[in-house]
């Protein structure tokens, strides 16, 4: 789908970042988008959902998303729990974003839900990606199933090899 907006918002856990990721960065370029943005949510506990910092995802993300080759920005935002108050929230850290020249990517109903509600009304579009999920490879790492290496960039195998 092409858009005409200057930003194309990615709001993500990456938990772990993984090649579906990679699937979506890309559909969100070839969307017409001059520049993307990559809103990082960070719990403010690490358990088996979120295993990585918000710094650890950042420094996972910045060698896969300089492979684009492709205007980009990512911001750690860290979790607040609001609908309500969550869109302006996520200005605060991206102020050059709005209803008009943004376009929010996500297939979350939750994250989809404070852009379109609540006063707001962001453009959204819920991306094809890959079936295998974040989810599921957390799950995978947790049960030591190697499978989970097929399906995450190389640096990603790496840094979750090294916590080990």
């Amino acid at each position: 789908m092409k858009t005409n907006y200057e930003f194309g918002l990615i709001i993500g856990r990456f938990q772990p970042l993984c090649l579906h990721h990679r699937q979506f960065f890309d559909e969100v370029i070839n969307s017409g988008i001059k520049k993307l943005l990559v809103g990082v949510g960070e719990s403010k506990f690490l358990d088996s959902c979120n295993f990585l910092t918000g710094n650890e995802v950042k420094s996972l993300l910045i060698p896969n998303l300089d492979k684009l080759n492709f205007p980009y920005e990512i911001i750690i935002i860290p979790d607040i729990n609001n609908p309500p108050k969550y869109a302006d929230y996520v200005k605060k850290y991206f102020p050059q974003i709005n209803d008009t020249n943004t376009c929010l990517f996500t297939e979350n109903n939750y994250t989809s839900d404070c852009f379109i509600n609540h006063g707001h009304h962001f453009q959204v579009i819920k991306p094809t990606i890959l079936p295998t999920r974040a989810t599921d490879i957390r799950q995978m790492i947790i049960n030591n199933d190697p499978i989970w290496q097929t399906l995450v960039p190389q640096n990603v195998i790496e840094f979750i090899k090294s916590k080990k």
